[in-house]
């Protein structure tokens, strides 16, 4: 089991991993020698799609880091009749929280051999150069973030004597054992320093050319502001969200000319009928060659067939149906809303959410994982904190909300900030991190589970269950490495 800790050497995986039709500037090959990898630039271009493939995966964004963060939350739940995917996640059981460890440091690997060796070979110009670190940069910030609020708490809400991170590895590793290493769980707050370092460098190295389909500027401001408003540094998060916002990447949906509720309805729903969302500012695109099928992540939510309305006769499983208590958050002609399509799966009444509806094709959708509106929200929330307007007011921001949803305007409070927020990004991925930021318990009512479900209604966000568990082998492999509390 030597070679399954974090620093065993991801050379194998690299070099035969197939290179991505993303607007490539050289020929797409099956595999790259190690010869090529390692001294020209089609290895290191090769190295950085296969960034962008370790973020597609099922593990990561493909899926599991999209639906289990809904059903550990108060958002989701795993429905009675089901494939019996994910049912230990929708009951939080013990252990069963995101496992991002080993595609995680895999991810970070690749990232690091991209800024190794970007200097090293010839063939790059300057700007390609250029973009290439920048989105290794990007990666690797983007993945320390997901690690560290997975593994370890919330700068904001740091429990007493718990304030381990994730180790920070920086080094290529591709020879093993000579470049093995034991390291150190570093604290949260190192690792928010180097995810801001990483983000820094790739601000100063990214352009706006190949969004939002692959990393841009605007998507590394959208990040640094995100990674702010967990890190509490309200105007940066709302500085930065600004700067995104107006960088002409991604636009908000306003359906302002729509005379009635249907037509608000249809506006808001091409944010993800649309193969490519206006909204992104960065999203993952996968071509038609590379469905997941049945474990995409439309076949936990849904059935669906494309071009039709879903049913059960559809692909898929629509495992994953939102609690009661989000379905009752939404008000009265609310259109976001119209995304759940109601149906009766066994005997059980249930709504499917039609966020990723297979867009694309069968069982596929690009998966936006940074929008335009998750940045008005950050940007309202982190002035409403902080007492300022950089950029808009938080009133304004929060009716801009609310006007497209077909709701009135309401007074700002954090409150009705949070509200919004869970409504408008439900379904992707973010409801549970932002409990745990705002030290927030979970709230899960059991008359809202399936049968067999014995969690506790409430559970507190210092329960051990809701730190991911390192894996066994890692802990057993580095002794350096301290476990996460009551595993």
């Amino acid at each position: 089991m030597k070679n399954r800790y974090i620093m065993f050497t991801m050379i194998a995986t690299i070099l035969g991993a197939s290179s991505c039709k993303k607007t490539l500037k050289t020929e797409p090959k099956n595999s790259i020698s190690s010869n090529v990898a390692l001294q020209e630039a089609a290895g290191v271009e090769g190295l950085v799609n296969s960034l962008y493939e370790s973020l597609q995966s099922t593990t990561y964004y493909g899926r599991n880091f999209i639906v289990v963060p809904e059903l550990l939350s108060d958002n989701m739940r795993i429905v009675n009749t089901n494939s019996n995917r994910f049912v230990s996640e929708s009951n939080n059981t013990i252990a069963a929280t995101v496992d991002l460890w080993t595609a995680g440091y895999s991810a970070i690997n690749r990232a690091n051999g991209v800024l190794k060796y970007s200097e090293l070979v010839t063939g790059l110009t300057p700007l390609r150069k250029k973009q290439l670190q920048g989105e290794a940069y990007f990666i690797r910030a983007l993945v320390y973030f997901d690690l560290v609020k997975s593994y370890g708490y919330n700068p904001q809400q740091i429990v007493s004597g718990r304030n381990l991170g994730v180790p920070i590895t920086l080094d290529f590793v591709e020879n093993y054992p000579a470049d093995i290493k034991y390291p150190t769980r570093n604290t949260v707050q190192e690792v928010y320093t180097q995810i801001k370092t990483d983000l820094t460098s790739a601000i100063g190295l990214l352009d706006n050319t190949f969004a939002p389909k692959r990393v841009s500027l605007a998507a590394a401001n959208a990040l640094r502001s995100r990674v702010a408003l967990f890190n509490g540094d309200w105007a940066d998060a709302a500085t930065f969200a600004t700067t995104a916002l107006t960088s002409g990447v991604g636009a908000f949906v306003d359906p302002a000319s729509a005379t009635t509720p249907a037509l608000k309805s249809a506006s808001y729903a091409t944010i993800f009928t649309s193969p490519s969302s206006p909204e992104s500012i960065f999203e993952l695109n996968f071509e038609i060659t590379e469905s997941a099928g049945s474990d995409g992540l439309s076949s936990i939510y849904t059935r669906s067939t494309v071009g039709l309305p879903p049913s059960l006769a559809g692909s898929g499983y629509g495992d994953a149906a939102p609690q009661a208590n989000l379905v009752a958050t939404y008000e009265t002609g609310d259109v976001r809303k119209d995304l759940l399509f109601a149906i009766t799966k066994g005997s059980e009444a249930i709504l499917w959410n039609q966020k990723y509806p297979a867009a694309k094709g069968p069982q596929i959708d690009n998966v936006k994982l940074i929008r335009v509106s998750e940045m008005i929200l950050t940007r309202a929330e982190a002035n409403f904190r902080n007492g300022t307007a950089i950029g808009a007011s938080p009133q304004a921001d929060l009716d801009r909300i609310r006007l497209r949803a077909g709701l009135i305007s309401v007074p700002v409070t954090l409150d009705a900030i949070l509200k919004e927020r869970r409504i408008e990004l439900a379904y992707e991925g973010h409801r549970y991190w932002d409990l745990l930021r705002t030290g927030s318990a979970i709230n899960k009512s059991t008359t809202t589970l399936p049968a067999n479900a014995t969690p506790s209604t409430i559970i507190p966000f210092t329960d051990f269950r809701l730190l991911a568990r390192i894996p066994l082998t890692e802990v057993q492999n580095n002794p350096n490495i301290i476990q996460n509390t009551g595993y």
